[in-house]
């Protein structure tokens, strides 16, 4: 079944009446003081609102991050949220996006080239490294949880519906390239113009060779047992990375780790080390590094993705969640996720240290 996320609703404030110890109104002098104490209450209450909302805007829960080089990196979350940095990820400052909608995935082609997606069919575009954002008009009303360019020109979206949408002309023009049932499509990785995969609910994998003209479903889906009449359904995949045009690994919930190594006519579930938790993302650096986020861990392989250990945080990720990691330069990963948290590695995700947000 499909999960969906829950938050708390605020609860409201009640004002209650005064009277004086032994029970009689005072005509005059409570109405004044009242008057006095709402105005200055009124007042505080106003600059403290707006102190708190400053703060809370880089406290929203951050579910994508994407490195254009060492240096220029930016993250997206909830509330329309973008965040920069300059310095390859110790200092972070927010950008306007000119949206209050939850924007699930960024991708940077280069330092000014990115996108970003999410509620509604929102995809936002920026030609100056995020210093303006664009709106660029979607095909669909859906949620987009997943973006991926190979170049300036060449991209693609995925989300609700199991809609794949496409562009040739950096999002001029958007159209549905694929869709099929009623489920939802997670992640979406290229290792190239030619070839990639999508990934999402109950353990759906679909691949393409020729750029999306053709996708085809090599794994996941749902069906009923014959013999109990129950719901058989594959995990939930929440990333998906190509890493060639042979090799693709995608995580999902309860510790599902699953690789294919001859282009997926075959996914091998990886387990050495990993705990049965769910995991949000995973990241590859070019030295063969890879990184997996989730909930309350991060793990760390060193041996190409054969077994894996848990990374060492400080503060540790105990009570949240990593959703969005990327490789950094040669050694170095930056990972977000919940209230904002944005953690740093230099030493092939080893350890990881929380990041500077302004």
């Amino acid at each position: 079944m499909q999960r969906r996320l829950k938050t708390k609703e605020p609860v409201s404030g009640v004002w209650k009446g005064f009277a004086d110890d032994g029970g009689r109104r005072i005509g005059f002098v409570i109405p004044v003081l009242l008057f006095v104490f709402l105005a200055v209450g009124l007042i505080s209450g106003n600059v403290a609102l707006c102190a708190t909302a400053a703060r809370a805007r880089l406290q929203h829960d951050l579910f994508s991050v994407s490195f254009a080089n060492e240096n220029q990196g930016w993250a997206s979350g909830r509330w329309g949220t973008i965040l920069h940095t300059t310095d390859g990820g110790k200092a972070w400052t927010p950008q306007a996006s000119g949206t209050d909608y939850t924007l699930a995935s960024i991708f940077f082609v280069d330092m000014k080239n990115g996108w970003a997606v999410g509620d509604r069919g929102t995809i936002l575009h920026t030609k100056d490294g995020g210093l303006h954002w664009e709106k660029q008009k979607s095909p669909v009303s859906l949620f987009l949880m997943g973006v991926c360019f190979v170049n300036a020109q060449q991209g693609w979206a995925v989300g609700e519906r199991t809609n794949i949408l496409h562009t040739t002309d950096g999002g001029k023009t958007w159209i549905v390239q694929f869709k099929s049932d009623d489920y939802i499509l997670k992640s979406v990785s290229f290792a190239n113009d030619r070839t990639g995969w999508a990934a999402g609910e109950y353990g759906l994998i679909y691949y393409t060779e020729n750029g999306g003209t053709t996708w085809t479903k090599q794994a996941g889906g749902v069906s009923f047992s014959e013999e109990t009449g129950d719901l058989v359904a594959g995990n939930i995949l929440f990333r998906i990375v190509a890493v060639n045009p042979r090799t693709a690994w995608a995580v999902g919930i309860d510790g599902h780790v699953t690789m294919t190594t001859d282009g997926g006519a075959s996914w091998r579930q990886v387990e050495k080390g990993v705990p049965k938790v769910h995991l949000f993302s995973i990241a590859r650096s070019d030295s063969d590094i890879f990184v997996v986020g989730g909930d309350a861990f991060l793990l760390t392989s060193t041996d190409g993705g054969a077994t894996f250990k848990n990374a060492k945080a400080e503060p540790a990720v105990t009570y949240g969640y990593i959703y969005g990691i990327t490789p950094v330069g040669k050694n170095g990963f930056v990972a977000v996720g919940k209230g904002g948290w944005i953690y740093r590695s230099d030493d092939k995700g080893t350890t990881w240290h929380l990041a500077e947000r302004r």
